[in-house]
């Protein structure tokens, strides 16, 4: 136990940075139309026998032009996995390489009407594909440039953004006709792609789909795609990524809609039988939750809009990370460092100024480094979760941690008691304000914790009084 102790303290000291502030006042009322639902988790089982991913799950998407502005702060936070969409350059290369973070770079740009035919596109693609890889991919020539750079290629690139929506061929009516052509151009695109690429570049991994999930389109092409490729899914990608929005509810919790209800796990399971490959390792590369221009977003906002609130973002946020880790999901990139594009989900005000969300993840970090789930306390039953993590699965595994649990209820306060292994605990609000807690004796030589949890997600450590 004193292994433990020794081990515990040193998580918290290194953790904490607001001891004396007041704890989070849970929020009581959640925005949306929603229903806490049970929800078709994988076997717990399952998830802890998956392989250890080569880095954690915290990720962000960002732009090139935001990243320079905000990389001390994104430094701070922690943040080493980044999805960058739009322009790329050698100033920002060398920046993410000074700083060892991992880059997804999303490609695609020019749409299909700027071109005379399907394979026309998906040859400028392709060109396009190549012309980044010689110059940032593994034997990349901006390395041979700098010399005294580390060696830190680009290895992931995200075959287009959102192809399912706009971006690739643009609205139009009928929809149904548009998204047949869609599921079709991205049918040829995505295998040549990874062909090209995997010939030259092995060891990048090709990243595919990155489907919007709104309305269930995500599922609905997929399937669709899938069907017409003459050819095993893992033969056109490594990586499958796709984008859970369904704000503003939580993200445990179904957003209620006219023609059904939608959860990122009951999505997640409709993909995964799709998809019909256990193996393919997920990512969620895009998602967010936005507020409101009166609660300090930037962009105008509709008075009818529901929107969460900052407080309520930056729960969900941290939410998200752990429900990707319940679902088996290795990455997730949220939506955008600072506001952009309309979407009030930013991490930093214009003055690079932090928003509750970028604090509760620097605390995240901080208490779970590397994390791993382990097992649950309670999985969802009635709406409130306490799941167990190893804090850093990337430390030696002779060397033994006591698990980091996190604990939180989708709909509101609530006062629970939870079987506990010492006599005390230090809870820690996602903010980073500790504070003891003791536990009840229980039968055989065990204890009991009594907690008060809210959709503000707390930390759990063990602890002796």
């Amino acid at each position: 136990m004193h292994q433990f102790t020794i081990l515990a303290s040193c998580l918290i000291v290194t953790a904490l940075s607001a001891q004396d502030a007041a704890p989070i006042k849970q929020p009581d009322v959640i925005p949306g139309k929603i229903a806490i639902t049970a929800q078709p988790f994988p076997p717990i089982t399952e998830i802890v026998a998956r392989t250890r991913p080569d880095r954690p799950v915290y990720g962000l998407y960002t732009w090139a032009g935001e990243f320079a502005k905000l990389r001390d702060e994104i430094r701070k936070v922690g943040w080493k996995q980044l999805r960058f969409g739009g322009p790329w350059d050698d100033a920002t290369m060398r920046m993410v390489v000074e700083d060892d973070i991992e880059v997804m770079k999303t490609l695609g740009g020019n749409r299909r009407d700027r071109f005379t035919s399907d394979d026309e596109f998906v040859a400028a693609f392709i060109h396009e594909a190549e012309e980044f890889l010689v110059r940032y991919g593994p034997g990349g020539s901006f390395f041979m440039d700098n010399p005294k750079l580390s060696t830190r290629p680009i290895t992931a690139v995200e075959i287009w953004n959102e192809p399912n929506f706009q971006y690739m061929i643009p609205d139009r009516e009928p929809r149904a006709e548009v998204e047949r052509e869609r599921e079709a151009l991205y049918t040829k695109l995505l295998p040549a792609a990874y062909r090209a690429i995997k010939a030259k570049w092995p060891t990048v991994r090709v990243v595919g789909f990155a489907a919007g999930g709104a309305s269930h389109a995500d599922t609905r092409f997929v399937e669709h795609v899938l069907q017409k490729m003459a050819q095993p899914m893992s033969r056109s990608l490594d990586v499958f990524s796709t984008h859970p929005y369904y704000d503003p509810a939580p993200p445990e919790a179904d957003l209620v809609r006219p023609w059904g209800n939608d959860s990122a796990a009951k999505v997640m399971k409709e993909l995964r039988a799709i998809m019909n490959s256990p193996a393919t390792p997920v990512w969620y590369t895009e998602v967010g939750w936005p507020i409101t221009k009166a609660d300090g977003g930037f962009f105008p906002t509709k008075p009818n809009d529901v929107m969460v609130t900052p407080q309520l973002q930056a729960a969900y946020v941290c939410r998200m990370y752990a429900l990707a880790l319940r679902l088996g999901v290795e990455r997730v990139h949220i939506m955008f460092a600072t506001d952009t594009d309309n979407f009030n989900a930013g991490f930093f005000l214009r003055d690079n100024s932090w928003r509750p969300s970028a604090h509760a993840v620097q605390t995240m970090i901080k208490l779970l480094p590397f994390p791993k789930l382990v097992s649950a306390i309670h999985d969802g039953e009635d709406g409130w979760y306490a799941w167990n993590f190893v804090a850093d699965q990337g430390t030696p595994t002779n060397v033994l941690l006591m698990p980091v649990t996190m604990a939180f209820n989708v709909a509101g306060p609530k006062h629970v008691e939870l079987p506990w292994s010492t006599s005390a605990a230090t809870v820690i609000d996602m903010l980073g304000v500790s504070r003891h807690v003791a536990a009840v004796p229980a039968a055989g030589g065990t204890w009991t914790l009594p907690l008060d949890i809210g959709p503000c997600p707390v930390y759990l450590i063990r602890t002796q009084p």
